[in-house]
């Protein structure tokens, strides 16, 4: 019998999430998914440092839960990967729109274009002085990083199916219709994607389904932590802890160390606000008609109590932390886990 089972991995700076699951037209059927620490100095900023480290915990859970699964997606994201929109004249054939789009890369991008994966994806098509075009994206991907992810799914004897972005990956998800938190997420809207990892954000908009554009911003929740550690002194562990349990952008007053530790998250996050209010206005200056209808929030960031209604507040904008969707479809073990921390792993899962 066909198994259409994958192993999907998404590495991060502070944890890896693994997800076992399979694509059933739109949907993915989550059974397992779990998140588990990465080794000190073994990855970061999508770099591949230490395959040994990686491979020796990510073969431990392989092995632990008996999966037999071989085929594996990979899923990365990097401030070194360049994201490009361009407008082309349409070509009948493959080879011909690759050429074209090959050209024009290296007419405007400073890269040795050998150097780089590139993939590239049509928006829209539309008419321009009679001559059908189409609005395009681009990614460049260094292709140390693409190869280093390669020796990886080898060395752990696994089959590589894909080394999708997290950007493409996530906003799979929102291609067709789709029910968010048990509320309609109309595919009519535009909503602004935010991935808050360890050290970065991830801010995808998505109009009418198709992605307009990504952003990395290079800020995480670690910043968090380390100004709570700084202004408390105290370790980063118990920052971070003090910021999962004790802080909550809601309360105000209180007792005065609670209060403290408010008014540290509170200014940090008042520093991403400041990132994603320039995003939105480059957004909204690309096309006049450009607005944004909702946030939806996810990562282990995403976590802070309070901080989608201090968002919504201060940017005066619905924010929803996402806690279900009607796409993803948990088994009988991952009932219970935060499936706003899997949301690149389950995406990229979905292939076209």
């Amino acid at each position: 019998m066909f198994n259409n089972k994958v192993l999907s991995i998404d590495i991060g700076n502070k944890n890896i999430k693994i997800v076992l699951g399979k694509q059933n037209k739109n949907n993915v059927s989550v059974e397992k998914a779990i998140v588990i620490e990465t080794p000190p100095n073994s990855y970061r900023d999508g770099n591949v440092w230490d395959i040994q480290g990686l491979k020796s915990v990510i073969n431990k859970y392989i092995k632990s839960e008996k999966i037999k699964t071989k085929k594996t997606i990979c899923t990365v994201q990097s401030t070194s990967i360049i994201n490009r929109e361009i407008k082309l004249p349409l070509a009948k054939k493959e080879e011909e729109m690759n050429t074209m789009v090959r050209f024009e890369i290296e007419q405007y991008l400073p890269i040795m274009f050998d150097d780089y994966v590139i993939e590239y994806k049509i928006l829209e098509t539309f008419i321009e002085e009679g001559i059908k075009k189409g609005r395009i994206t681009v990614a460049a991907l260094p292709k140390t990083i693409a190869e280093d992810y390669l020796k990886l799914i080898k060395e752990l004897s696994l089959t590589p199916v894909a080394l999708d972005m997290n950007s493409n990956a996530v906003s799979k998800l929102y291609e067709s219709k789709v029910t968010i938190n048990d509320e309609n997420s109309s595919l009519d809207k535009t909503v602004a994607v935010i991935d808050i990892g360890h050290t970065q954000m991830n801010l995808n908009m998505i109009s009418n389904g198709v992605v307009e554009f990504s952003r990395v911003i290079p800020v995480g929740s670690n910043e968090i932590d380390t100004n709570i550690a700084n202004m408390l002194n105290v370790s980063l562990e118990e920052a971070e802890k003090r910021k999962i349990e004790n802080s909550n952008l809601n309360h105000e007053k209180g007792l005065i160390s609670l209060e403290m530790l408010n008014d540290i998250v509170k200014d940090t996050v008042n520093n991403y606000m400041e990132e994603i209010r320039r995003i939105f206005r480059y957004y909204k200056n690309i096309k006049r008609e450009n607005t944004i209808d909702e946030i939806y929030l996810h990562g282990a960031g995403s976590e802070i109590k309070g901080l989608e209604d201090y968002l919504k507040k201060e940017l005066d904008i619905s924010v929803v932390k996402i806690e279900k969707m009607s796409n993803v479809k948990l088994g009988k073990e991952t009932q219970d886990i935060k499936l706003n921390q899997y949301l690149n792993c389950i995406g990229s899962i979905i292939r076209k």
